[in-house]
């Protein structure tokens, strides 16, 4: 196991000497038994913060579309750390006791998965759209995975659909986005774009029309990117100022105010 993973200087993270007593508490109330390398880097700093914050991965997340951050690992203190795993699980309806959060950066969560055996897998878990990515067999290799820093990838649309993958995406932006709660909308955006500008397009535009301001709140998220130069080839420029333009009159003022933001990004950029 590596030991060259937190910075060096004490942060907010570290919870002091690893208690034996508590760990046997805590793991005595869960019924479970921590992975003997993380108890390992635990008696040596008990919480810190990570050099090496990102782990690849293939799946498109709301982080980036190839890797997940991780900024630290709880250790156990007298009310911080994993302690905190009750309190986040109910703060953020996460409902099995069999997930415990090892990292938290709201909505997202870094977990241990207990839940189909004891050795537990590594998982990222994002409450708001409902995915959940395994990340490494057991902790071990998550550890080792952790890189200081990945390049984000371009998206790798897939240009392989069929025709009538097309024409069934279609007819589910059109269920979704009519019919859909605003987070089960955003979940098919983040699948949509995966896809074709065609299809990205036409979501755009669903969203960019729909009655539920939460739903445009979601789409200028996506927006806010492109604005900043991400996300290049997805969105033409002439194309993204009229949404934001548009966007920026709405009533609603989280709405009003993310477009007024992109809107003051976008020309930064184009300025220089």
């Amino acid at each position: 196991m590596k030991a060259d993973l937190w910075e060096e200087e004490i942060d907010e993270y570290d919870c002091g000497t690893l208690n034996v007593e508590k760990l046997i508490k805590f793991q005595k109330e869960l019924n479970l038994v921590l992975p003997a390398s993380y108890v390992n880097l635990l008696s040596m700093r008990n919480g810190f913060t990570l050099k090496k914050k990102y782990f690849p991965t293939n799946t498109l997340n709301s982080w980036a579309n190839n890797s997940v951050y991780v900024d630290f690992l709880f250790g156990i203190g007298d009310d911080t750390g994993l302690i905190e795993n009750d309190y986040l699980r109910k703060e953020w309806g996460i409902r099995s006791k069999k997930l415990i959060i090892i990292s938290a950066e709201p909505p997202m969560f870094i977990c241990l998965d207990y839940r189909r055996k004891k050795n537990p897998s590594v998982i990222f878990l994002d409450v708001d759209q409902l995915q959940e990515i395994e990340l490494a067999k057991d902790f071990e290799g998550f550890v080792n995975g952790l890189v200081e820093e990945i390049e984000e990838k371009d998206i790798d649309y897939d240009s392989s659909l069929s025709g009538q993958q097309i024409k069934d995406y279609y007819t589910k932006i059109d269920n979704v986005t009519s019919n859909g709660k605003p987070k089960e909308i955003d979940r098919l955006f983040t699948e949509i774009l995966s896809t074709n500008n065609e299809l990205i397009r036409y979501i755009v535009e669903k969203m960019r029309d729909h009655p539920h301001a939460k739903v445009q709140f979601y789409l200028l998220l996506f927006l806010s990117c492109c604005a900043d130069g991400d996300n290049k080839g997805i969105l033409e420029d002439d194309y993204l100022l009229e949404i934001l333009n548009e966007l920026k009159d709405k009533k609603n003022r989280d709405v009003r105010d993310m477009a007024l933001f992109s809107l003051d990004n976008y020309k930064r950029r184009l300025s220089k």
